[in-house]
């Protein structure tokens, strides 16, 4: 897989488009590169809207479709508690999307909208939601993360939150370990030593800042987050690795 170096964006990047004289209107704008994100792994993967789709907005505007997905997720870990199913929910959906986003920051330096509006979904079971987007285009990372933080996981969290009571706060956490997650990830698909990958700007937003750290380890950065998903509530389930309730006390012992 050929990838750009981490931190260099083109001459290009971040230039407003030009047309007139001098400039190869034939050349097509940037897009997501759909081959290069499924070949990461299934989290990576992202599709045009297929017929079996569902727009994302109608599970962040109407209960019955968020309903729906939250019980679908307790079925799935077969408990009865909504809260921690709507936890579990939010964590695998961010996972898709920080993927995407994470993906297209390395391979291109550029990320697609993922805004709810731009995006479609189908569960599918034993994989990750399905997730197809309306329009390619690629777009600054900054602005990206916006889109994405304010059209999209904002709505997510309010909506899941507002059905199952699971914590706005724990949601958010689970944000934050779902980034690290696909750095960890992009790391093993041999895109870039992890380190490099957190130093990256895009990789530490303002807005999951205080939800979590990298913490240096023997065997490279680890993440530690600062809430727990509750999956450990559910029986037949353990600590996951960047759980608070297992990292707290280690911190400690290091004199953190």
């Amino acid at each position: 897989m050929l990838l750009r170096p981490l931190g260099h964006a083109t001459a290009d990047e971040g230039t407003a488009t030009v047309t007139g004289p001098g400039k190869d209107d034939s050349v097509p704008p940037p897009t997501v590169p759909f081959d290069e994100l499924a070949a990461l792994g299934p989290f990576f993967a992202l599709l045009p809207p297929g017929e079996r789709h569902t727009p994302v907005r109608r599970l962040l505007d109407g209960e019955a479709t968020t309903d729906a997905a939250i019980d679908l997720y307790a079925e799935r870990l077969t408990t009865n508690r909504r809260d921690i199913a709507g936890s579990l929910l939010v964590q695998g959906w961010a996972g898709r999307l920080t993927s995407v986003f994470a993906g297209c920051a390395v391979l291109e330096h550029r990320v697609p909208d993922l805004a709810a509006a731009n995006l479609t979904y189908r569960f599918v079971p034993g994989m990750p939601v399905e997730l197809g987007i309306i329009d390619p285009a690629l777009m600054d990372t900054a602005l990206g993360w916006r889109q994405l933080v304010d059209e999209h996981l904002e709505p997510l969290v309010t909506a899941v939150d507002d059905r199952c009571r699971a914590g706005r706060r724990r949601l958010w956490g689970n944000v934050a370990a779902a980034m690290a997650g696909s750095l960890g990830s992009l790391a093993r698909a041999g895109t870039g030593d992890l380190a490099e990958l957190t130093a990256q700007p895009w990789a530490q937003p303002a807005d999951l800042a205080d939800l979590g750290e990298w913490v240096p380890t023997e065997a490279g950065p680890s993440y530690a987050r600062r809430t727990c998903c509750n999956l450990v509530r559910v029986p037949g389930y353990s600590l996951c690795s960047d759980c608070v309730i297992d990292w707290q006390p280690r911190l400690r012992s290091n004199g953190r």
